[in-house]
């Protein structure tokens, strides 16, 4: 989850997307700005997206969420 200043909106979406890891960005409507989807294969993957995230101008906010796989 992302929150960035406005009028910042095509060059936060444009560097996200530039990021090796980061499969989508999505816009969206609320208390948040983007969702950035990230694939990875290790925590040390993640953690390098996420600080690559947190050094683009523009981002106010981050917030990681992870998920998780159910299996039944």
């Amino acid at each position: 989850m992302i929150n960035i200043e406005p009028g910042m909106e095509k060059a936060v979406h444009d560097s996200l997307e530039a990021i090796k890891d980061i499969r989508e960005v999505v816009a969206v409507y609320g208390e948040h700005d983007f969702i950035a989807i990230a694939e990875v294969q290790s925590i040390s993957d993640l953690n390098r997206a996420v600080l690559s995230i947190r050094e683009i101008n523009g981002i106010t906010y981050t917030q990681t969420i992870l998920g998780m796989e159910l299996k039944f």
